[in-house]
């Protein structure tokens, strides 16, 4: 008997120090939006939309993470993740089970490897520099700069991202077609600086044979965010050529006001034009978030967005406005 409760103190023991060692979590969050859009095609007529939606914030989403000590500073890390349409109920891409990302990984003092469904390292910058809370639904970057239409989760993918070094960290990612006779590789990279008030960063993207053999398409992007304390000032200027078998040129600006520990403003203007066609899209955001909790916030946006061709001749309005919930768990 004395030597079974021994067993059972020892074999305790042992699941406690592996239960400390291991942990998995759940998490996710819940956004959903009413609003209306309305298309505008000047001379011929418009369109009206309005809705329940869901991801005017971000997208709704829910996964399980984990994390293994390994000893000596090593980790084992992993991360299933799925987006969904929190106002219908379903998957955000039909038929997948962890679209958004689905990797297995290693992160120590060197800093994180990752393989499998991972984010571009060109993704981990681009919100630096989005006004209006980087919301899907009224950032004015969206649907206007031809930089925002970077891919930003390529599949099959490896990715190393570096510790920092003073504030300055860097990221390179990889995916491969997996397509015999085909070179439809993909590769990312940036790097940031992050230091006090001031963020900073570049990202680079390479599609090959995106349009066709031997025609790459190309995006490049420098954002950051400056804290003034009563305002965060922010931008960013990019370009991309042959995403849309075009060279455009993008650039942004905004600013983010505190009003209080709970209310922000946030406003924003975005301009792209194409060459050699010189058409332009620009547009025009603000947007209010209040939180009420660490987990739930409301908050309402506004954006208006105008084509027009190398005439000057307005081509198309939308314009979205709405109110938000999200909770995160």
């Amino acid at each position: 008997m004395k030597k079974s409760l021994i067993a059972l103190a020892i074999l305790g023991s042992v699941a406690g120090v592996a239960q400390a060692q291991s942990s998995v979590t759940l998490y996710g969050l819940a956004d959903v939006w009413v609003g209306r859009q309305k298309i505008d095609f000047p001379g011929v007529g418009s369109t009206s939309v309005t809705g329940v939606n869901s991801g005017g914030l971000a997208t709704s989403r829910f996964g399980l993470q984990g994390t293994e000590d390994l000893g000596g500073g090593l980790k084992a890390i992993f991360k299933l993740e799925q987006g969904f349409n929190a106002d219908t109920g379903t998957a955000q891409v039909g038929g997948t089970a962890f679209e958004r990302q689905s990797w297995v990984g290693l992160e120590g003092g060197f800093g994180t490897v990752q393989f499998g469904n991972i984010w571009s390292a060109f993704d981990d910058v681009y919100a630096i520099g989005n006004s209006v809370f980087d919301s899907l639904a009224f950032s004015p970057s969206y649907g206007t700069l031809s930089v925002a239409a970077y891919v930003d989760k390529p599949r099959n993918g490896m990715r190393y991202t570096s510790p920092s070094f003073g504030g300055v960290s860097f990221a390179v990612s990889h995916s491969l077609d997996e397509v015999a006779g085909v070179s439809n590789d993909q590769t990312d990279f940036n790097v940031q600086y992050a230091g006090g008030p001031l963020t900073v960063a570049f990202a680079y993207q390479l599609l090959n044979d995106a349009v066709a053999v031997g025609t790459d398409a190309k995006a490049m992007y420098l954002t950051g965010s400056y804290d003034f304390g009563v305002a965060v000032l922010k931008g960013g200027v990019g370009q991309t050529r042959n995403f849309f078998d075009t060279k455009t040129k993008d650039w942004q600006i905004g600013a983010d006001f505190p009003l209080s520990s709970a209310l922000t403003l946030s406003t924003g203007y975005a301009r792209s034009k194409d060459e050699p066609t010189d058409f332009k899209r620009t547009a025009f955001s603000v947007g209010a978030l209040y939180t009420l909790s660490k987990r739930t916030a409301t908050y309402a946006g506004f954006k208006r967005q105008k084509g027009e061709d190398a005439a000057g001749t307005t081509t198309a309005r939308v314009t979205t406005f709405g109110v938000g919930l999200q909770h995160k768990f």
